[in-house]
């Protein structure tokens, strides 16, 4: 099997710094034309279904994927972003806690176990279920997902990086036969030539 994992488009909140975690937040035109980028990368690599966070930026991101690669669509919850309860709609710079304490437990939120508990129990499953058929698959999921995966499964793939950032509509290429290999880390080089808002590899 191999998954291709995405982080959705930019959406507003990501270019003002807000904390989005559940909320209902669409892509802008940035975040449509990322994921245009990505489709368009994708379109070539024979995507036999699509599995979603089923949160209003990731299934408008998948969306954009299924019209180049035809492929259908299931929403999983299980993918969805890091829940930051009450801070949700805060800037970053007021909710450092959430991102750099593992302790600390958001009003209403999720914290960084139960959240990792969550991302670890909707991979397993997905492995589970397709891991045998040699299928390829796309995840459109978050950017504390994507990066709690890597930091589950393939720590390894995150050495050497210092400055590690996870980009609106990057795609890290994952082999799974009996475990998870990563090929490629949040590769963003589709989006040459598109201007890109740097956040936080935590960002939701």
């Amino acid at each position: 099997m191999r998954v291709y994992l995405i982080r959705h488009g930019e959406t507003d909140y990501n270019r003002e710094g807000r904390m989005q975690g559940h909320g209902e937040v669409p892509l802008n035109d940035l975040g449509i034309a990322q994921a245009t980028r990505l489709a368009q990368r994708l379109a070539g690599e024979s995507i036999d279904h699509i599995y979603a966070s089923d949160i209003r930026r990731t299934v408008m991101t998948a969306a954009v994927i299924a019209s180049h690669t035809g492929s259908s669509v299931t929403y999983d919850a299980g993918f969805r972003e890091r829940d930051p309860g009450e801070l949700t709609g805060q800037t970053y710079e007021t909710c450092m806690g959430f991102f750099d304490d593992e302790s600390f437990e958001p009003p209403g939120g999720e914290s960084v176990p139960v959240f990792h508990a969550r991302v670890r129990g909707a991979f397993d499953a997905l492995a589970e279920s397709e891991g045998g058929n040699g299928r390829r698959l796309a995840v459109v999921s978050h950017g504390m997902v994507c990066m709690a995966f890597h930091r589950i499964f393939t720590p390894e793939a995150l050495e050497g990086l210092d400055d590690f950032t996870s980009k609106n509509a990057s795609v890290s290429v994952l082999d799974y036969d009996g475990k998870w290999i990563a090929e490629q880390v949040l590769d963003a080089s589709h989006l040459d030539g598109i201007e890109l808002l740097e956040t936080r590899s935590s960002g939701a």
